[in-house]
């Protein structure tokens, strides 16, 4: 009988272990992903009441052994305007520029099979935008949102994934900014800037030198929010591309029901970028903080990520349905920016709370300068689009 608990035992064990392995090795493998390159976005407008984007991307398949098919294409386009654009016609047309899998002349996408990785092969894909409407209503027209879903198959099945872009039509002039302002109880002056609306085909080097350029001096601080930086480097989530696993739908009841963490998206997003073991770790970590009237073990434990997530709603359009996760190298990108532009840099997280942490600086930043001095929150947290702002201690040169 002890012969036979003892083999019933071996065999739970053997079986949960192997079924462990199998889940990890599932939740691990990247599926039917196909990373969606942007080559080249050319918008133009030929005449007033006309605006036209020649676009083209490329389709790329990071499984190093396993094909993965295309069996759609489907791109959209939201137009992003100050006013009413009912007036405007919206046409938008894609086609395979494959030699062996060409675009036919009535529009219907041909699957086809995007090689292993192993192969170094992509699938060009031309995406051309017309839009003819009335010349004013285009003129209130700021940005484009296009929004490409892909049709897969593959190793998980039929799957969809979304890809966004994001292309600004409006540059505000550097020049035009507000007048400086005190702050820190008159320990530093501030500037907020106003920038285009930014995206993941801009460089924040090149934002830098172009918005806060004609601003900043020598001994100034140029920040920015660690959302606008997150978003330049593609950190934004389609709740749609999600793979949502038994730890994110499970532990986001134990979150509060008011944070970014307390959906299942946003703990997921998490989950992925610092790993599952933290996470859990985090969550039984806080539960036993709770329990011994301690708050904050899971912030603790998780790491500053944990604090960055924001959900769903908590950014301007078009980013308003993604999940932001805070900004990869923070500090790499403030020392990159300064040895490129010789100014002093940081990334902040600041709300209207009057809670601001320094996410990253170059050397020679003052943190309690910058806290102090963005307490008021001057880039504000809605549609400003004054991602950065320009700190100027009082009495610099």
């Amino acid at each position: 009988m002890r012969t036979l608990q003892f083999l019933a035992a071996g065999a739970a064990v053997v079986g949960g272990a192997l079924f462990g392995a199998i889940e990890g090795r599932y939740r691990r493998h990247p599926g039917n992903d196909v990373v969606v390159d942007d080559v080249a976005w050319n918008p133009s407008r030929p005449a007033p009441g006309a605006l036209r984007v020649e676009g083209s991307i490329a389709l790329r398949n990071t499984i190093r052994l396993r094909e993965v098919m295309v069996t759609d294409v489907r791109p959209t386009l939201t137009l992003l305007a100050d006013g009413p654009v009912d007036g405007c016609a919206v046409q938008v047309t894609v086609r395979s520029e494959r030699a062996d899998f060409p675009a036919r002349a009535d529009r219907y996408w041909t699957s086809y099979v995007v090689k292993p990785a192993r192969y170094d092969h992509v699938s060009p894909v031309r995406i051309d935008v017309t839009v003819d409407g009335p010349a004013d209503e285009l003129d209130g027209v700021y940005a484009l949102a296009i929004e490409i879903a892909l049709d897969t198959y593959g190793f998980e099945g039929p799957r969809t994934q979304f890809h966004h872009v994001v292309l600004p039509l409006r540059f505000p002039d550097p020049a035009d900014a507000p007048p400086w302002r005190p702050a820190a109880d008159g320990a530093c002056e501030v500037r907020p800037v106003r920038t285009h609306l930014l995206g993941p085909l801009d460089d924040v080097v090149e934002v830098v030198r172009r918005y806060a350029g004609p601003h900043a001096r020598p001994g100034d601080v140029v920040t920015i929010g660690e959302s606008p930086l997150a978003i330049l480097q593609r950190r934004f989530i389609d709740p749609r591309n999600q793979r949502y696993g038994w730890i994110a739908t499970r532990g986001a009841q134990f979150m509060s029901g008011e944070g970014s963490l307390g959906t299942a998206g946003g703990l997921q997003a998490l989950i992925d970028d610092v790993g599952a073991v933290r996470v859990v770790a985090a969550l039984i970590g806080g539960a036993a903080g709770k329990a011994v009237g301690r708050a904050g073990w899971f912030y603790r434990l998780v790491g500053e990520q944990g604090r960055l997530v924001d959900d769903v709603t908590g950014n301007l359009p078009p980013y308003d349905n993604m999940i932001v996760i805070g900004p990869a190298d923070a500090g790499a990108v403030c020392a990159a920016v300064t040895a490129a532009t010789g100014l002093l840099f940081a990334v902040v997280d600041a709300n209207d709370l009057g809670r601001v942490d320094v996410v990253g600086a170059s050397a020679g930043v003052d943190h309690d300068l910058v806290c102090a001095a963005l307490r008021a929150n001057p880039a504000g947290n809605g549609e400003e689009t004054t991602p950065i702002v320009v700190i100027r201690p009082t009495g610099a040169a």
